[in-house]
């Protein structure tokens, strides 16, 4: 059987137009990864959507540390629907592991309440340098999850100062 220059042709162009699409795929994968360093200290805020909570906002402040996907960290309650945690209500978290998945940040975190003690997770999508958006899901309950980095005084003013 004889090819044609024709299909021949045809075929080639098909393979290189195969090849361009499945480069194009695995880079919009590379980049959809965020380049963000997580480290330092966040306001973290859950709105509770399902659960014995639903409707309540919970604060927390979030210390992580570590590089890359390596980070960890620790986490206690700030507010419980804009008021100071009573004693029942003091709940500490603790991030066990980050894992980047498909342009999103997710953290698998241990919490615990007295001698409750539950798991889940929370998955960011990165709005910003300073910013993560996203859903938790724990033992307890379910919601809107999103952090805010707290930035030290001063550190706002020497960064807009370069830009000038």
């Amino acid at each position: 059987m004889k090819v044609r220059p024709v299909t021949a042709f045809l075929m080639a162009l098909a393979a290189i137009v195969l090849a361009l699409a499945a480069v194009a795929v695995i880079q919009s994968r590379i980049e959809s990864i965020p380049a963000i360093d997580l480290e330092g200290d966040w306001l973290l805020t859950h709105l509770v959507q399902w659960g014995p909570y639903k409707s309540w906002t919970f604060r927390y402040r979030l210390s992580l540390s570590g590089e890359g996907i390596a980070v960890n960290g620790q986490g206690e309650t700030l507010s419980v629907n804009g008021r100071p945690p009573g004693p029942r209500e003091r709940t500490t978290l603790q991030v066990v592991e980050t894992v980047l998945d498909k342009g999103y940040v997710i953290a698998w975190v241990f919490e615990r309440n007295g001698a409750r003690a539950g798991r889940g997770a929370i998955k960011w999508r990165v709005a910003s340098d300073n910013r993560l958006v996203g859903s938790f899901r724990t033992t307890f309950y379910r919601g809107a999850s999103v952090a805010q980095r707290l930035i030290p005084e001063g550190e706002e003013e020497e960064g807009s100062a370069a830009a000038d």
